[in-house]
């Protein structure tokens, strides 16, 4: 009998296949990806950037070579500026890399400073393509780590970390200095919505430098927050993980590194992000054959962005993106909380791409998964994809960023009443 992890398996891999999903007819809510026709605006954001900095380049040509391998000056300058006002503390454009997106910077990051065998932590549950890139791709063995609604449990972490430690045949060097890293995603989790409290925060970096493992956070939806303040304004988003592992700090070791990418802020389509990090991991990217041979990862866009930054047309989307993604959000969950069976519970996020339900133990959203595609057409992700362990079977994830509002809580009704049938069939 096949796992609910296996059984999902496929379902994964054709997540993504939009020209599939849209001649099928079939509402997803599984894709966590923007909106169409919030991508639609993307087209005047990169018209005018483009033009903007073609004027420099028919001067220069900078953005048509490599490129520098740590990236182009004026983009690491401008995202710094970016991050310094939604990250609730100063972000050096020195320490910052270039990539392509943030699925490239964990893999990068996991495949220079580890090799197969080799033991990482994560989340339990987590974003799910990430725990593949580790087992599937890289050959790493995977321990998983539970979390609560403060975050990952530190305190269990800590007890994992020193029980592996002691068996771990790994040599920590100048090039290799960590002997295993922990993947977790602080800010408006994956699939949880949740966000790692400062508590835990300041915890978790102690642990990280009594171990002396490196924490890759995971942090592609920070500046999506939806909480406003009493003028209306949207405030600030919870501080990150990397604000509490500064070079200031006493005793600082460089133990965090914030994996960003603009996929979930502006367009997935352009494959850039960035890596902000400790010099001995700026020095071990830029230095790496991998780095070395093509220079920058993207030059090209990032230059682009570079100007969409400095034109402000970056933060006026981000804006407008918040309200879209806000209202979606609370319409999703006014529907589970009104509408969906009791027994049910759902916290609702202060930001992020997702919703996670819970259904009592027992309830398999597996089954509620078939039921609603045959009936409906609608899907969703079922938990157990979003565990190592396949754990999770009660529970589910749904995207609210993908459709439009009305299309959006159509679907959502349809899941609760397909939910709704399930438990009074089983319940006579």
């Amino acid at each position: 009998m096949s796992s609910p992890t296996e059984e999902f398996k496929v379902d994964a891999k054709d997540a993504y296949d939009e020209q599939n999903m849209f001649e099928n007819g079939r509402i997803s809510l599984q894709i966590g990806a923007p909106a169409y026709n919030i991508l639609q605006q993307c087209a005047n954001i990169m018209r005018e950037a483009t033009e903007h900095r073609m004027k420099r380049e028919e001067k220069e040509g900078f953005l048509f070579q490599y490129g520098s391998r740590n990236g182009d000056i004026a983009y690491r300058k401008e995202l710094a500026s970016f991050l310094t006002r939604h990250y609730r503390y100063h972000v050096d454009s020195s320490s910052l890399v270039v990539t392509a997106g943030a699925t490239q910077g964990l893999y990068m990051l996991a495949s220079l400073l580890f090799s197969r065998g080799d033991v990482v932590f994560v989340e339990d549950p987590t974003y799910f393509i990430g725990f593949q890139i580790f087992k599937t791709d890289l050959g790493l063995k995977t321990i998983s780590v539970p979390i609560d609604e403060d975050g990952i449990d530190v305190d269990m972490l800590d007890r994992l970390l020193e029980e592996h430690k002691k068996s771990s045949t790994v040599c920590v060097t100048e090039d290799r200095p960590y002997w295993t890293m922990l993947y977790l995603i602080p800010t408006f989790h994956n699939p949880t919505g949740r966000c790692l409290s400062e508590a835990r925060c300041r915890q978790l970096v102690q642990v990280a430098r009594k171990h002396n493992i490196l924490v890759v956070c995971d942090d592609v939806y920070n500046t999506l927050c939806y909480e406003k303040d009493s003028q209306g304004n949207f405030v600030t988003p919870p501080p990150a993980l990397m604000s509490f592992d500064q070079e200031t700090d006493p005793g600082f070791l460089g133990n965090v590194v914030s994996n960003g990418s603009f996929s979930k802020i502006l367009s997935p389509g352009l494959r850039l992000g960035w890596i902000q990090a400790p010099k001995k991991i700026r020095c071990l990217i830029i230095n790496s054959s991998y780095c070395d041979s093509g220079g920058s990862f993207n030059n090209y866009t990032s230059g682009i962005i570079a100007s969409a930054l400095q034109l402000g047309l970056v933060e006026q989307h981000l804006g407008k993106i918040q309200e879209i993604y806000a209202r979606n959000m609370n319409a999703v969950h006014k529907i589970i909380k009104e509408e969906w069976p009791s027994g049910v519970s759902c916290l609702l996020p202060k930001g992020g791409f997702f919703i996670w339900v819970e259904f009592p133990q027992g309830f398999s959203c597996a089954e509620l998964h078939k039921i609603c595609i045959r009936d409906h057409n609608v899907s969703f992700y079922v938990g157990s994809i979003c565990s190592p362990q396949g754990l999770f079977g009660n529970c589910l994830r749904v995207c609210f960023a993908l459709y439009d509002v009305e299309t959006l809580t159509d679907a959502v009704r349809k899941i609760g009443q397909c939910a709704r049938l399930m438990m009074e069939a089983h319940t006579t």
